[in-house]
C-alpha cells in the first residue's frame, strides 16, 4: 500500500516545515527503520526535501564516504589498487543489499 497522491502531497507540505536538524533525525530513522512501502515513500519525500535544501541525505554521506576510500587506496601502488577495487566492490554489494533488504 502507498501514500495517495493527496496524503503524500500532504505529508509533503507537512515536511517542508520541518528544520533542516530534524529532517536529518528523520532521515536516519527511515533509514533504518524502513519496512513498508510507506514508510520507503515517506523516506524519499523526506530525502527530497533535504537535496532541496542543499543538504547532504545519509544516502550521499556513505556514497562519498566510499569515494574517498577507494581514492585512497587507488593512491597507493598496483597492488593497493587492486585490493581498493575489490574493497570497493564487495562495498557495493553490501550496501546494494542492505538497501534492497530494506526496500
Amino acid at each position: 500500500m502507498f501514500l495517495t497522491p493527496v496524503d503524500s502531497d500532504f505529508f509533503y507540505g507537512k515536511v517542508l516545515f520541518f528544520s533542516t536538524s530534524k529532517l536529518h533525525a528523520l532521515d536516519d530513522y527511515w533509514s533504518k527503520n524502513s519496512s513498508h512501502p510507506t514508510h520507503e515513500q515517506m523516506h524519499q519525500i523526506i530525502e527530497s526535501v533535504l537535496i532541496q535544501r542543499g543538504e547532504t541525505t545519509l544516502k550521499q554521506e556513505r556514497l562519498n564516504l566510499i569515494s574517498n576510500l577507494e581514492k585512497s587506496f587507488s593512491i597507493s601502488n598496483p597492488v593497493g589498487r587492486l585490493s581498493a577495487n575489490i574493497i570497493s566492490f564487495i562495498t557495493k554489494i553490501l550496501i546494494a543489499m542492505k538497501f534492497t533488504k530494506n526496500n
